[in-house]
């Protein structure tokens, strides 16, 4: 086999797995807000009855965490196949491997794999910038200031 065909059938398999890492993610970020949902109206259903008993079905499930626990460093490091402990040096490069891994410009143009390529890169610059935010606070000091 050539050794192009055998970078091409690498870098599909490479694109196909960070694609069903992502649709996963995606699925329990979806899975999550609607049994946040269904536990809100519950209880607002239960609070617009004031004589009613609470009905054990009407109570929040102790597995549906309220909004703000969402913690988007958590998913970052998920996307990244990061350990949430993981050091600025380490993020930096990872994320250089990965965007590179990713490029969508090493596929021809209207294909299907220049297209996951780029939502796979979409969410691989969107993680990094959340994890730099986090751990390097003065990667923003600029957009932050106000001149006169």
């Amino acid at each position: 086999m050539a050794l192009g065909k055998r970078i091409t059938r690498l870098m599909r398999a490479f694109i196909e797995e960070h694609w069903e890492r992502l649709e996963a993610l995606m699925r329990e970020e979806e899975a999550e807000a609607r049994a946040r949902a269904e536990a809100i109206r519950e209880l607002e259903q239960d609070a617009s009855q004031p004589g009613a008993p609470v009905s054990s079905a009407a109570r929040p499930r102790p597995s549906v965490r309220p909004a703000e626990s969402v913690d988007p460093v958590r998913r970052a490091c998920k996307v990244l196949g990061l350990p949430e402990n993981a050091d600025l040096p380490t993020i930096r490069r990872t994320y250089r491997e990965l965007a590179a891994k990713s490029d969508p410009s090493r596929f021809p143009e209207g294909t299907p794999e220049r297209a996951k390529a780029e939502q796979i890169h979409a969410q691989i610059e969107q993680a990094y910038r959340v994890l730099l935010r986090h751990l390097d606070p003065s990667a923003d000091r600029f957009h932050d200031l106000e001149l006169p």
